[in-house]
């Protein structure tokens, strides 16, 4: 621990310069090669992302491509034809299922009706 201080310390004595006012300070060269430094290495980061922005957007161009190729094959077209066969399927079962509901409504209506109009004809109503 004690070596690991001493030389932070050292590096620090090192990097610094005794200026004329009798302070110490970090010499202007090495500033200038930290912002150096520092703009190349903004400048890497962005070049980097604009490369992989890039290269993402080839990427999807390419998956975009590839489903197109996939759309185009007969085992897809066979895919489409079964689902829009199911559909139809689907919608004329609803339809009679529908029909059959509605017929069975239509049924249990009139019985209410006609159990309605028998009560109505034996019922005596009284005064007290």
């Amino acid at each position: 621990m004690k070596s690991i201080i001493v030389a932070c310390a050292l590096l620090l004595v090192c990097g610094c310069t005794k200026r004329s006012d009798g302070s110490y300070g970090v010499p202007d060269t090495t500033k200038n090669k930290t912002e150096t430094a520092a703009e190349s290495a903004k400048d890497d980061a962005k070049q980097a992302g604009d490369d992989l922005k890039q290269e993402g957007k080839e990427i999807g161009d390419e998956a975009k491509r590839r489903a197109n190729e996939l759309k185009q094959t007969d085992a897809a077209k066979h895919i489409a034809a079964g689902a829009k066969e199911l559909g139809k399927a689907i919608k004329e079962g609803s339809g009679e299922a529908a029909e059959k509901a509605g017929e069975a409504l239509q049924k249990a209506g009139h019985k209410i009706k006609s159990d309605a109009d028998q009560q109505n004809t034996t019922t005596t109503t009284s005064r007290h």
